[in-house]
């Protein structure tokens, strides 16, 4: 019978129509039209449009249409699978938290250097020890050293020792200072001068021990040298050649030797201890006496003095 939905004219309405229709009704009653509303209305266009065509006397073609409206209208929001909701997993038990080892002790060191002064050339003993280190060393110039120990330096100007040793637990330093002094200066005495033997130029007539003018310049020379030298002490010594006697040559050679010695001490002031007179003769020529040459040089005063 016709329902007139859709305004189609006559009494009677394919049925295909009127099953669109009560698959749509069917829908709304069962909540598709909220549920899943877009597909609920592309199904109700398509029964409308089922509808107009059907009234335009396209009756096969709008009973398609009213088919395929009422097969999206029975296929709306079909029903889902229920989810199966796996039981919960309990979590885990929490894992212990870590002990944390103990730190490692920080490690101490301490350097000491005895005695801590010393003269130049001297030794001190450097000492050393530490704890919880590994490795140590001193610097300037020793490097790496055991633990602890000791050893003897010799430093050259006075220095500044530095211990560094480490550990697991870190490091440590430690520091030390020697003071190197200047030996004071030796004075050693210069050992006495002996001054060379010195000729005097000075000639006497034969047989004679008279020292002439024309020989004082010559003694002053000798006198300017005692004045230089204060503590200056020897021996004038007299000579002769060999003509005459010894004897006689020995007792001339002293006279000579002595008139010297006085005319120092007379003329000049030199202390009379300061000198001695020794008369030689003929024993200590200096040349031949086979020539007058050699002769001449045998006659002669000396004078040998430790000059201090």
């Amino acid at each position: 019978m016709n329902t007139h939905r859709g305004n189609v004219p006559g009494l009677m309405i394919r049925q295909e129509l009127q099953q669109a229709d009560r698959a749509l009704d069917a829908a709304r009653q069962a909540g598709k039209d909220q549920s899943c509303p877009a597909e609920f209305k592309a199904a109700e266009a398509a029964r409308d449009k089922a509808y107009d065509v059907f009234r335009a006397c396209h009756t096969e073609e709008g009973v398609a249409l009213a088919n395929e409206a009422t097969a999206k209208a029975q296929a709306l929001c079909p029903p889902q699978a229920a989810k199966v909701v796996p039981p919960p997993v309990a979590p885990p038990a929490p894992k212990p938290a870590p002990v944390a080892p103990a730190p490692a002790p920080a490690p101490t060191d301490a350097l000491s250097i005895t005695p801590a002064s010393i003269v130049k050339g001297e030794s001190a003993t450097l000492a050393w020890n530490s704890q919880n280190a590994t490795r140590c060393q001193i610097l300037p110039g020793i490097g790496a050293v055991e633990t602890s120990g000791s050893l003897q330096i010799t430093p050259a100007e006075a220095t500044r020792y530095e211990l560094s040793c480490s550990g697991a637990g870190g490091s440590a330093v430690s520091t030390a200072n020697v003071a190197v002094t200047q030996p004071a200066p030796v004075v050693v005495a210069p050992p006495p001068k002996l001054c060379s033997p010195t000729v005097v130029d000075v000639q006497f007539d034969t047989n004679k021990s008279d020292v002439k003018p024309k020989y004082h310049d010559e003694l002053k020379k000798l006198a300017d040298f005692l004045a230089e030298f204060p503590k200056a002490h020897g021996v004038i010594e007299g000579h002769t050649d060999s003509v005459g006697d010894k004897a006689s040559n020995m007792k001339l050679s002293q006279r000579r030797a002595d008139s010297v010695r006085s005319y120092l001490i007379k003329n000049f002031g030199v202390a009379p201890e300061r000198l001695q007179a020794k008369g030689y003769g003929p024993t200590k020529p200096r040349a031949t006496n086979k020539t007058a040459e050699g002769k001449a040089q045998n006659r002669r005063i000396e004078a040998n003095f430790i000059c201090e």
